[in-house]
């Protein structure tokens, strides 16, 4: 008894060490250049779900070479690069992907430019109105005077500097 547990206990042992090398061997048909380019499309749109740090395509992780193998052969058996989105964001949730679709990928992408605008255009108009709000206050300082003020105000000016002016 105790040589047949030895025996598949080898077997296992054995078919540990084989089952990786069988996975690998994955039967797929022969893909065309566009096919490839649409898995490595979807491979840069998907993170991996391990860290959230790199995408799919770029991360060396367990995870992320099973999900390249999904990936794969989903676009073998002709799913679309929407199904295969909608897949794994119904799998993983939306941080799953690089740049979030629909109106949170909207938001994201327009609110920075958005705020960036605001903000100028509010900059704008508190210098105009600063500015604005000094020249008032210039001009309150030179008090106004007649022309007979004027006059009299020059013949003072010329008597002391002992010019024409």
């Amino acid at each position: 008894m105790t040589n047949r547990f030895k025996s598949l206990f080898v077997f296992m042992v054995l078919l540990g060490i084989a089952a990786p090398a069988f996975r690998a061997q994955s039967v797929l048909p022969p893909l065309s250049h566009d096919k490839i380019a649409l898995i490595r499309k979807i491979e840069g749109r998907i993170m991996a779900p391990c860290c959230y740090t790199q995408t799919i395509r770029d991360h060396d992780s367990e995870v992320a070479e099973e999900m390249r193998e999904e990936v794969t052969s989903m676009v073998a058996s002709g799913k679309s690069e929407q199904d295969i989105i909608t897949y794994y964001r119904t799998k993983y949730g939306e941080t799953i992907l690089v740049v979030p679709d629909g109106a949170t990928g909207g938001l994201l992408t327009y609110t920075p430019v958005t705020i960036f605008l605001v903000s100028v255009g509010l900059l704008f108009l508190f210098i105009k109105r600063t500015a604005g709000a000094r020249d008032a206050a210039n001009l309150q300082l030179v008090p106004e005077r007649t022309e007979a003020e004027s006059l009299a105000f020059r013949e003072k000016i010329r008597s002391e500097i002992g010019e024409v002016w």
